[in-house]
């Protein structure tokens, strides 16, 4: 697409580090981690599509458009030898651009992709097929959600007891809701990112990335949260047979979301591995 591709700049000096956010987490959600690695990184962030202004669900065809977003970022404004850093779909895409333009990469950061199961993909490539995707429960959940509030203190009420948000500090909340959210024209506020074009996303989830993660070379840290329900055991393991020159930590105590639930310690990790490079 020729649109301008908008972008998050959290600053700092240093090495250059991009970071794509996960499936409906606009960066601003990470602004913790973020803001911390700016004091070892200059830290960039693009918004995914879901996030642009008028972008219709047909106008995400696969997870390979979001990369060629990121492609045509780095390119645009001349980027290169970039540490790729990435949550879930962030992380996927991240290394889909990797694999297509490895020049641009010195090093990746892959935290909880999702990266299924063989079982699960071939249930998936099923409803696919089928046209039933509508019917997972991910991209179902996401097509029902709540999308108007009265007031973001009314946001926050509402997802501090959801379980997904269970192990995220009141400061990480509100950076969601902070993040998350945008005034209404009629008043109130609503999802920045339109849980149409979140269904879209998660109804198209990659069904290529064992191949791709087969032939990457930039050095890499991958991280798993020890209770994630989205990078499961089984797919953890075969990824560490697959890419076995990769650094793999799993951080207790967390789900999917865990850059959002222990931000310095991602960070943490994250500056001591470009450290050694």
């Amino acid at each position: 697409m020729s649109q301008s591709i908008p972008f998050d700049d959290f600053g700092g000096h240093g090495p250059l580090l991009h970071f794509a956010h996960a499936n409906a987490y606009p960066p601003g959600s990470y602004r913790q981690l973020l803001g911390r690695l700016s004091g070892r990184f200059h830290v960039l962030a693009i918004h995914h599509r879901p996030l642009w202004y008028g972008i219709s669900p047909e106008m995400i065809t696969d997870w390979h458009v979001i990369a060629s977003d990121l492609i045509q970022f780095f390119d645009l404004h001349g980027l290169k030898n970039v540490i790729g850093a990435g949550h879930s779909l962030g992380a996927v895409t991240t290394i889909m651009a990797a694999m297509r333009r490895p020049e641009l990469f010195r090093a990746l950061i892959i935290i909880e992709p999702v990266l299924f199961s063989t079982a699960l993909l071939a249930s998936l490539m099923k409803a696919w097929k089928s046209g039933t995707a509508d019917q997972i429960p991910v991209v179902k959940t996401a097509l029902h959600r709540r999308d108007h509030w009265f007031s973001r203190q009314e946001a926050f009420d509402h997802f501090r007891p959801k379980s997904v948000f269970a192990r995220l500090s009141d400061e990480a909340l509100w950076d969601y809701v902070t993040a998350g959210l945008v005034p209404c024209d009629e008043g109130g506020f609503r999802l920045a990112y339109p849980p149409t074009l979140e269904a879209r996303v998660y109804a198209l989830s990659a069904n290529d990335l064992w191949d791709l993660i087969s032939g990457i070379k930039q050095p890499t840290l991958a991280l798993r949260g020890s209770e994630s329900t989205t990078l499961v055991l089984e797919a953890w393991r075969l990824w560490q047979q697959t890419q076995d020159a990769a650094e793999f930590i799993e951080i207790g105590e967390t789900g999917h979301l865990l850059p959002m639930e222990k931000p310095l310690l991602v960070a943490d990790m994250i500056e001591r591995f470009v450290g050694r490079l």
